[in-house]
């Protein structure tokens, strides 16, 4: 199948936050201290730091799987349910170290939904 040029642009886009979530699961895998960076909370419990390393890891995994196997439904899906957890974690976090600092975690919201919808686009499909 060939895919048209803005979706293999956006299958390659989806490759960012899927290394990103990689790179930042196993920082948290390695060392509690990275939470204190990546999340901007102190004295957080090494378990905890355990918990949100392996979720990071994971999505970060099944996202650059999804877009190298080209996988565009799936990977859209994947993105569309997935921008659940920065949202959470922006409200979450929010009273916990103020809404600024937290506001890091919806800032890629936008663009994370906006790559979903675009690869479950219909018109994108249509050569299938």
């Amino acid at each position: 199948m060939k895919n048209p040029k803005g979706l293999k642009n956006a299958q390659y886009l989806c490759l960012f936050p899927g290394i990103f979530l990689i790179v930042s699961g196993s920082m948290l895998l390695l060392t509690a201290e990275a939470a204190q960076v990546i999340f901007d909370l102190q004295d957080l419990d090494s378990t905890l730091a355990l918990a949100m390393g392996i979720r990071q890891l994971a999505m970060g995994v099944i996202i650059v799987m999804l877009a190298l196997t080209r996988q565009l439904k799936a990977l859209g899906l994947v993105m569309i349910i997935g921008a659940i957890v920065p949202i959470t974690d922006f409200f979450i976090f929010s009273p916990i170290i103020g809404w600024v600092s937290a506001l890091r975690h919806a800032l890629a919201v936008p663009v994370i939904l906006g790559l979903g919808f675009y690869l479950l686009h219909p018109l994108n499909h249509h050569h299938e």
